[in-house]
C-alpha cells in the first residue's frame, strides 16, 4: 500500500511529497479538503537502456532490443542514468558508431585512428587536470570486476560505492580530477575556439585530421556526428569522468552492443574495440587524458595530443 496514502490535512500531504518516503506512482486522499492527488511515475533513463528514433525523429528509450519491424532505429546506449552524476544531471549516452573524419556526419562501424589536435596549445577556457582522483596518481589502472589490478602500483579506486552510486567520497570534488570530470559538453564547445585551421569544418565533406595548434579533429567529428532524432552539435567528446563509465562497465556494454548489432547490423558496432579513446580532459598544452579499454593496460592515462596510432573517438550525448 505504499503507493496509496491518506492524510487528514493537505499540509500533511505537502510535507509527504517532499520527503524521503515519497514514491511514485502515488494516489493520495486529503480527507478534510476532499482532494485526491495522483502523481504519475515516469521512468528515467538507466544504465544499458537503448535510445531509439522513429522515422520522424521522435526519441524513446527502453531496456530491450526492439524488433526491426517496429520501425525504430537505435542511436545510443546509456552509460550513466539520469542523476547518476548528481542532481539535475542528464543521462549520458554513448554513440553506437565510431567517429570518422572521412564521414563525420554519419560515423562508421569501423575504428579509425585520429589525432586529438591542438598540439602545443593550452586551451585557456579549459582547466588543466593533472591527477586522476583526490590524492591519486597522474594515471592508473582501473579497479573493475573483470580485471585484476592487484599487481599494479598505480591502482585507481572503484567508480562505484557499495550502493552502486558514484563514489565521490573517495574520488573527490566534481570536475577537479580526471575521474570526476563530467564537463565534456562545455569543454567540447570551448575546444572549437582553437579549430580555425579548417574554416569550414562544420560543412566540409571531410574533417582535416591534423595535430597542429589550430585543428581539433576528435572534437569536430563529435560535433558533426548526428543521427535520426539528433542534430549537429548534440553530440560531444566526453570528459574523462564520463568516459570512465565505459571502462567500468565494458563487459556489460559489449554484451548489449552485440544484441543490438545482431538485429541492426548497419546501425551499431558489435563491440568496443580494445583500444584507446580520446577524452576532452586536458592535461596541458601537449597532453590530454584518454581511457584504455585493452585489458593489457586497462585504465586512464595522458598522452600527447599529437599521438595518432590506436586512438579512436566515440561520441557522447546528454538526454
Amino acid at each position: 500500500m505504499k503507493y496509496i496514502k491518506k492524510f487528514n490535512q493537505h499540509s500533511l500531504y505537502e510535507a509527504y511529497i517532499v520527503g524521503t518516503e515519497f514514491v511514485k506512482p502515488n494516489l493520495s486522499l486529503c480527507i478534510e479538503e476532499g482532494e485526491v492527488h495522483y502523481t504519475q511515475y515516469i521512468p528515467t533513463p538507466k544504465f544499458l537502456d537503448i535510445l531509439y528514433s522513429d522515422s520522424n525523429g521522435n526519441l524513446s528509450y527502453t531496456s530491450t532490443v526492439l524488433s526491426a519491424s517496429d520501425g525504430k532505429t537505435p542511436i545510443a546506449i546509456c552509460i550513466a542514468g539520469t542523476e547518476f552524476f548528481g542532481e539535475n544531471e542528464k543521462a549520458r549516452w554513448m554513440s553506437l558508431k565510431y567517429m570518422n573524419y572521412e564521414t563525420p556526419d554519419t560515423g562508421s562501424l569501423l575504428t579509425q585512428n585520429m589525432y586529438w589536435g591542438n598540439f602545443g596549445t593550452d586551451i585557456t577556457t579549459i582547466d588543466n587536470i593533472i591527477i586522476t582522483y583526490l590524492n591519486g596518481p597522474e594515471s592508473g589502472y582501473m579497479n573493475v570486476d573483470y580485471y585484476n589490478n592487484s599487481s599494479q602500483s598505480d591502482k585507481l579506486p572503484n567508480i562505484f560505492n557499495e550502493n552502486n552510486e558514484w563514489n565521490l567520497s573517495v574520488l573527490g570534488t566534481i570536475n577537479q580530477y580526471a575521474m570526476t570530470d563530467i564537463d565534456g559538453k562545455n569543454k567540447t564547445t570551448n575546444i572549437f575556439e582553437y579549430a580555425h585551421r579548417q574554416q569550414n569544418w562544420q560543412t566540409d565533406e571531410y574533417i582535416d585530421n591534423n595535430t597542429n595548434n589550430s585543428s581539433a579533429p576528435a572534437a569536430c567529428c563529435c560535433w558533426r556526428y548526428h543521427t535520426l532524432g539528433t542534430q549537429q552539435g548534440d553530440w560531444y567528446l566526453g570528459a574523462a569522468g564520463e568516459m570512465c563509465m565505459i571502462l567500468a562497465k565494458k563487459i556489460d556494454i559489449n554484451t548489449k552492443l552485440a544484441l543490438i548489432s545482431a538485429v541492426y547490423p548497419n546501425d551499431c558496432i558489435s563491440s568496443l574495440a580494445d583500444d584507446k579513446y580520446w577524452t576532452c580532459t586536458e592535461y596541458g598544452g601537449q597532453h590530454v587524458y584518454s581511457i584504455n579499454t585493452d585489458t593489457a593496460w586497462l585504465g586512464i592515462s595522458y598522452y600527447s595530443k599529437s599521438t595518432y596510432g590506436n586512438f579512436n573517438t566515440i561520441a557522447l550525448l546528454q538526454y
